[in-house]
């Protein structure tokens, strides 16, 4: 049967925290487990080593001032309040700890246990944190500048509110299935399949979409849609599909031959009424503009027999093949 002293003595030896205990020359007397393979030692290896040894080389020459002041007034707490701590490995690298001090009067003389936890993944935890909230925050920029300029070309002109109102919410519509797609993928990107399919959903048996899998970029992606919905919005009140017998065809294809290497999209309409050129540019124009401004080329044709509408533009702009593993 084990005494209370071998059962307090497993308990530190075994137990889940980095446990170090020195004496009143800052020398380690003990060092459990946890510890010693925290700290890359071997078993009974740090015994009779000065502390200092396990702070990082930049800070080891005021540490014993910073014990010294521990000394005068010794008391149980955290180590290092308000700044990052970090401990040294056997082999001289780094990583981020938490530590916590306890006094330990024994025999008359004041032993400090020291309790140190590795807070490695904590820290790149909270990082990754940072990151994504920093980003989060781009995007959100990004979004209220797309929406600002939306509802300043939305509500303005010739239009009634109401009439006003339905174009912002139906774009703001195409912005919210763009984001949503994006959320999917990882904010990776979108793809351009499923922005077409999206977009002419509602007459989906009259328009026929045919091209390779691309991913659309995260900063394109919300370009695209909005260029698509135009075109949509576009051939729903004027062209092909304001009438029955309309249809649009939508090919998009990936020119290797090019340099660099040019991603195609065509937008073909038939069987709709005859095409009459408006006499004013809109915002439906105005953004197949932009988005062609900020990654190619583009040329709207308005033919009598079907509008037409053919973009070009590098393929890194645009996006990457989906089958390709490397974006």
């Amino acid at each position: 049967m084990r005494s209370p002293r071998d059962i307090v003595h497993l308990i530190l030896e075994t137990g889940p925290s980095g446990l170090i205990l020195t004496d009143g020359a800052a020398r380690i007397v003990f060092a459990n487990e946890h510890a010693e393979e925290m700290l890359g030692f071997g078993h009974g290896e740090l015994l009779g080593l000065p502390i200092e040894v396990l702070v990082p080389d930049r800070f080891r020459d005021i540490h014993p001032e910073m014990r010294r002041v521990f000394d005068l007034m010794p008391r149980e707490r955290p180590m290092g309040i308000g700044r990052d701590l970090t401990a040294r490995r056997r082999d001289g690298s780094e990583f981020p700890v938490e530590i916590a001090l306890k006094p330990l009067p024994i025999d008359g003389e004041v032993y400090v246990l020291a309790m140190l936890a590795d807070i490695t993944e904590r820290k790149r935890s909270e990082d990754r944190q940072r990151l994504l909230i920093g980003e989060l925050n781009h995007r959100i920029q990004n979004l209220f500048a797309v929406i600002q300029s939306v509802a300043l070309s939305s509500l303005s002109g010739e239009r009634t509110l109401r009439e006003a109102r339905d174009v912002f919410v139906d774009r703001l519509q195409s912005l919210g299935r763009a984001y949503t797609m994006m959320t999917e993928q990882e904010w990776r990107g979108a793809p351009l399949r499923q922005i077409l399919a999206s977009e002419t959903s509602a007459f989906a048996d009259r328009v026929t979409l045919d091209g390779v899998e691309v991913m659309v970029k995260q900063n394109a992606a919300q370009s695209f849609a909005l260029l698509l919905h135009e075109l949509t919005t576009n051939a729903v009140k004027y062209g092909a599909l304001s009438s029955p017998d309309g249809s649009v065809s939508v090919h998009w294809r990936i020119e290797p031959e090019m340099r660099p290497t040019a991603f195609v999209l065509s937008w073909q309409e038939s069987g709709g009424p005859n095409v009459v050129p408006p006499t004013r540019s809109g915002y439906g124009r105005k953004i197949i503009e932009d988005t062609m401004r900020r990654i190619g080329k583009h040329q709207i044709e308005y033919a009598t027999a079907g509008l037409r509408y053919r973009m070009e533009a590098p393929l890194d702009k645009v996006g990457w093949v989906i089958d390709d593993p490397s974006p």
